[in-house]
């Protein structure tokens, strides 16, 4: 008996002692510290944990390597240190028991190369990672997109919450850039141009429902809103430079998430441990007609699924070959109610099926050629195929065809760059891109579905095209405190034998410590969707394509930036912009302009040349960045977007929306057994959105919404606001942790106009719009 009296003593100790001290669970954070311009690898890096006693820290072996152990779970921050380098500070990242932490950061020397320096320098996210930027950019994390509210794991949804930034709507992810529409935007991954990567992209002329990688792959990346650098070419309005995280080399993890989104599996790690090659997988299955049940009957929701991965593998003497790709297919339809007399609005009235599909795929290779030189080249194939029939049924059941789209698009690319360190002051980026264009075009759609009961709209055209670009550009550091961007971009067009230089330029004046004074100034032009360019007409025999020559879009960036660091985790930035348009497409004599131009914008006119844009703002930024569990960001925008068509009559773009407020803020609380729980909430106040008078004698003519393109945009709605939300919660167990995340968008239940619509009951026309909150619930486990 004393024997057990014994035991259940021990037993109830050992619970006790638990319960009251909790074990301290620990993580791994690991990488490599490279030269930020030749990417060798840097031997004998202090590596530190901050606030550690005893001291935790560690330093780069022979190729730069380093590995921390015993790092406790929660927020830590290090500090890197190294002679002859600018300093390195990571505040609060983010440590979890489900998995290691891989950070490769890049050390720029420092400009005097005397003594080692004095850590007091912090990563900036609201600079980028690219270091020839000079204003209008930020780099962006995973953990932001999981964390702000309305996030919900989406890089553009994450982007609207920035300065010079507009979300579109409730429901899709597409974003407005200083007044510049989405089909503007450049996205770039691992380097190379992509098409727009976001499920069903081609109904939302570059946005789409969700972005079709997972936030699981990404690894920090870039993000512009103006005047980019000489390197980043065919785009007018951002940039997003999406880098996708290497899978660790040394330990395989395991990710599983499912919610109202989706079902997400991912995988990592080592092919070979002593080759250091890896993988990372991730396939993701779309669960979000869940939430058909909110939605009215007439809104389809659309079903996706997507599969990406990296492959990473070193090699002695030819460098780093890596291997990705990207998938995604997608699609959305409604039923149509078969008996007329059901039908209340006209929106019933349509019946669609529209699908997206994407892959891209590349094969980079990184090599250093010497110990002051740096080549990438990277060879790669993107195409999407995009299906949209869309058939309208009058009250007598009578179809008109509406669309009838059968678009496939390809791109085979090769590109390259050599990077060059001359010394402390001076490196140099030089790069060339070579792409075949393919497509293949079936198009026949109506121009005017209330009068015209036949196509008249077609594209037939298969063939290819070729752009080349071409950049350098160059950092000068004048001064400590002075330093310049200076560069050159240059494009040829194949199909229509156009030649276009870009200069750029960009200043940095750091007036006093913790002031900057920025100017930058750059020239920018995109390419249109090819069956712009090879629209078709019906002549007496067959067809004649109509804008062969038809110029490309071009466009004037400055941006002047002042950056005021309040303190060492708050800064102030006030950036002023003025954008230029040329060289617009317009129809001759009318209000239409191609910046104003939307997947499901058709017409049969030649275009031509004469039309002109205007984007002209200012932009404020007031954020904090998490210290001591808080952070909050503080965005506004206020601008003026114009347009001049066809006719020479200056009008507001249908992106006027006048300005933008934004307050995100958030609280993060550390339990004692190492649980984290979090609450983050967004606040929106948006200008009305732009929308055409109806004609209401002509529409209640023919039953049929006709807008009145004489006072093209001239109504604006109301302003809007919204309110997100989103709780995590995380468990940290010593082999596993997982995470509850909750996100809901407009909880003030704010109206997303869709338009107008006829109704049938009341022979009349009538406002149309969607009211739901739009939640995202997931549970995800790391191990």
């Amino acid at each position: 008996m004393k024997v057990y009296l014994k035991v259940l003593f021990i037993i109830l100790a050992l619970c006790f002692t638990n319960t009251v001290f909790p074990k301290q669970l620990t993580q791994i954070i690991k990488g490599k510290i490279v030269d930020s311009e030749t990417q060798i690898g840097l031997p004998g890096v202090t590596i530190m944990l901050v606030g550690s006693n005893p001291i935790v820290g560690t330093s780069a072996d022979i190729d730069g390597n380093y590995r921390l152990e015993s790092i406790p779970i929660g927020r830590v921050s290090l500090k890197i240190s190294y002679i002859g380098y600018e300093p390195y500070y990571i505040s609060e990242l983010l440590v979890n028991s489900g998995k290691e932490i891989v950070l490769n950061i890049p050390l720029k020397e420092s400009f005097s190369q005397l003594n080692e320096v004095v850590i007091t320098a912090q990563l900036k996210k609201e600079e980028a990672i690219n270091k020839m930027a000079t204003v209008s950019a930020r780099t962006f994390s995973v953990e932001d997109a999981q964390r702000y509210a309305g996030g919900m794991d989406d890089p553009s949804r994450l982007a609207s919450m920035f300065a010079g930034v507009t979300p579109s709507t409730v429901d899709n992810n597409e974003i407005v850039i200083r007044g510049n529409a989405a089909k503007g935007i450049l996205w770039r991954l691992e380097g190379v141009e992509i098409p727009a990567p976001n499920h069903l992209a081609g109904m939302f002329s570059g946005g789409g429902v969700n972005t079709m990688f997972s936030n699981n792959m990404l690894a920090n990346s870039d993000f512009f809103t103006g005047a980019f650098p000489a390197e980043y070419g065919n785009a007018l309005s951002g940039v997003f430079d999406m880098n996708l995280r290497t899978g660790n080399t040394d330990k395989r993890e395991y990710a599983f998430q499912v919610g109202s989104q989706g079902i997400d599996i991912s995988a990592e790690g080592p092919f070979r441990k002593e080759k250091r090659s890896s993988y990372l997988i991730n396939y993701r299955y779309s669960t979000i007609g869940l939430l058909q049940v909110l939605m009215p009957d007439i809104t389809g929701l659309p079903t996706y699924s997507d599969l990406s991965f990296k492959f990473n593998f070193p090699t002695k003497k030819m460098g780093v070959f890596t291997l990705w790709s990207i998938n995604g297919i997608g699609d959305i339809a409604n039923k149509l109610e078969e008996d007329p007399i059901q039908w209340e609005t006209s929106m019933e009235s349509f019946k669609y099926n529209i699908g997206y599909d994407l892959t891209a795929f590349g094969l980079n290779n990184k090599a250093i050629l010497n110990s002051k030189t740096f080549l990438f080249t990277s060879a790669s194939f993107s195409a999407t195929k995009y299906a949209n029939n869309n058939v309208f049924y009058k009250t007598n059941m009578q179809e008109v065809p509406v669309t009838n789209q059968n678009e496939i698009e390809s791109k085979l690319s090769f590109s390259t760059y050599l990077k060059h360190k001359f010394n402390s002051r001076h490196s140099n980026k030089t790069g060339l891109l070579i792409n075949r264009l393919g497509y293949d075009y079936k198009v026949a759609n109506n121009t005017n579905v209330a009068e015209n009961s036949v196509a008249d709209f077609f594209v037939d055209s298969k063939g290819s095209t070729y752009s080349y670009q071409f950049y350098t550009q160059s950092k000068f550091y004048l001064r400590e405190n002075l330093n310049v961007n200076a560069g050159a971009h240059l494009t040829y067009f194949d199909l229509n034998n156009e030649f276009i230089v870009e200069p750029r330029i960009g200043i940095n004046w750091k007036i006093k410590p913790g002031q900057k004074l920025s100017v930058a100034y750059g020239k920018h032009s995109k390419i249109e969707t090819l069956r712009i360019y090879r629209m078709n007409v019906p002549v007496n025999i067959g067809f004649e394509t109509l804008n062969d020559n038809l110029a490309i879009t071009k466009s004037h960036h400055f941006v002047l930036s002042y950056d005021l660091k309040l303190n060492s985790n708050t800064h102030l930035k006030l950036e002023p912009y003025l954008q230029l348009m040329y060289d617009v497409p317009v129809i001759a004599d009318s209000s239409f302009s191609m910046i104003n131009f939307t997947s499901e914008t058709f017409f049969t006119n030649q275009l031509v040349n004469d039309g002109t844009g205007r984007n002209i703002g200012i932009d404020l930024t007031l954020e904090r960045f998490m210290s001591k569990g808080f952070y909050y960001l503080i965005t506004a925008s206020v601008y003026e977007s114009k347009y001049t068509g066809g006719d020479g009559i200056e009008r507001n773009t249908k992106y006027n929306q006048n300005f933008v407020f934004n307050v995100l803020a958030g609280k993060e609380w550390q339990t004692k057994k190492n649980h984290i729980f979090g609450v983050n909430t967004k606040f929106t106040i948006l200008g009305g959105k732009r929308q055409s008078p109806v004609n209401y004698d002509r529409s209640n003519q023919f039953q049929y919404v006709i807008y009145d393109d004489t006072q093209i945009f001239e109504k604006q709605l109301p302003t809007s606001y919204y309110v997100d939300l989103s709780v995590n919660y995380t468990i940290n167990k010593s082999k596993y942790s997982q995470s509850i995340i909750l996100h809901a968008k407009n909880l003030l239940m704010q109206e997303e106009s869709l338009g107008y619509a006829f109704n049938y009951k009341t022979n009349s026309v009538e406002s149309y719009g969607l009211t739901i909150i739009f939640p995202y619930i997931s549970y995800k486990i790391q191990f």
